[in-house]
């Protein structure tokens, strides 16, 4: 099965280890979920498996990683217009 993988596949992988550890390091309290580090990393972890998804397309995977970048971006936004 690994020797299956592309490279663009293993982009997905580890993109979906960054949304893990973001919402380890907030369960944790390593990273405040109201400060932008946890929404920069749910950002940028979804942004690398749906570009994963770009090449292996599955519709259900493309939504909920569309509805995470928009609710990261949300996020950002709504913090810095608060500052």
């Amino acid at each position: 099965m690994l020797s299956d993988l592309t490279l663009i596949d293993y982009v997905g992988v580890l993109g979906s280890l960054v949304i893990a550890s973001a919402y380890l390091a907030v369960s944790r309290t390593w990273v405040d979920a109201e400060r932008p580090a946890f929404h920069l990393l749910n950002l940028a972890g979804a942004v690398m498996i749906l570009a994963s998804l770009y090449y292996r397309p599955n519709a259900g995977a493309i939504l909920i990683e569309v509805l995470w970048i928009a609710i990261a971006v949300w996020s950002l936004t709504s913090y810095w217009l608060k500052r």
